[in-house]
């Protein structure tokens, strides 16, 4: 997990400038515009790194977007307005257009306005995508208390268990759960209800264990995780063991991890506690998941 040793220099250097949330304390940072609040966020995709085998070029443009939008969603935010800065390879019309139509059909399903970007050349195809919301409150990763319960959107680890059926040399017509790996989707509508009433929140896209330990550290909490989660939808693939390092250490679902005192939405999976650190029952979860280094 090299990156977060980066971001450790962003907190050092940023994290004391006068905003709601400084940089490296959460995934977009607030800025209070009247009675409300601008969400800003940035993330980047790659040929390397993010476009899984079979992947379309509509969906590298689908993928920019929900990735960035992800974050937003892990905001409690509202999207308004989302630009891409696109470096390719070669000036390659068809290419650009596919990658330009999938992003129009993602940005329109989740009601973000494309406002424009920039075009360069690399060697490695590369999408990054900047985000404007907007919020009524701020939420964040700090702020989870004991004696909250601990919620996501969904059940985790499908998009690492297609992953890694490609790898063992399966089609992406023979994936269980292919729209999580290719398409994923921001859980924009999620957020907006889950803000009202959440005390922390924050996206899942480098694993649950990550998210966990990230809440953890900003919360100053323990966090401990139900060691009878059910894996009913990844034991029809892989046996129990190998099914709960998905649903722990998968990354690329994009689902939200939150902490509340109670919620009628998502699956509740374990509870906050006085303390620090991530736990599956009484034992420690390291931190550990996607990483891109």
């Amino acid at each position: 997990m090299k990156e977060f040793e980066l971001l450790e220099i962003v907190g050092e250097l940023f994290g004391r400038e006068a905003l709601d949330v400084p940089a490296g304390k959460h995934d977009a940072t607030f800025l209070r515009y009247g009675s409300e609040f601008l969400v800003f966020t940035c993330d980047t995709v790659n040929e390397i790194t993010d476009f899984p085998k079979f992947m379309k070029p509509e969906e590298f443009g689908k993928m920019a977007v929900a990735v960035t939008l992800s974050d937003l969603a892990g905001s409690g935010a509202k999207p308004l307005v989302f630009l891409n800065s696109i470096s390719m390879k070669n000036a390659d019309q068809e290419l650009f257009r596919k990658i330009m139509i999938g992003i129009k059909e993602w940005a329109d399903k989740f009601g973000v306005k494309v406002a424009g970007g920039d075009i360069d050349f690399s060697p490695v195809l590369t999408i990054s995508g900047f985000a404007v919301g907007s919020a009524r409150k701020v939420i964040t990763r700090a702020g989870a208390k004991p004696g909250d319960r601990l919620f996501i959107t969904a059940p985790l680890g499908k998009a690492q268990l297609c992953l890694e059926m490609l790898k063992k040399g399966f089609g992406r017509e023979e994936l269980p759960y292919a729209d999580k790996l290719y398409t994923p989707e921001p859980r924009i509508e999620e957020g907006l209800e889950i803000a009202i009433f959440a005390n922390a929140i924050t996206d899942i896209s480098d694993s649950l264990s990550v998210s966990a330990h990230l809440l953890s550290r900003e919360s100053k909490v323990k966090v401990v995780i139900d060691p009878e989660i059910d894996l009913s939808h990844l034991t029809e693939y892989v046996d129990k063991e190998k099914a709960l390092e998905l649903f722990l250490y998968g990354g690329g679902d994009y689902e939200l991890l939150f902490a509340a005192e109670e919620s009628e939405i998502g699956l509740e999976i374990g509870r906050v506690e006085e303390g620090n650190g991530v736990f599956l029952g009484r034992k420690a979860l390291e931190f550990r998941g996607y990483s891109h280094f």
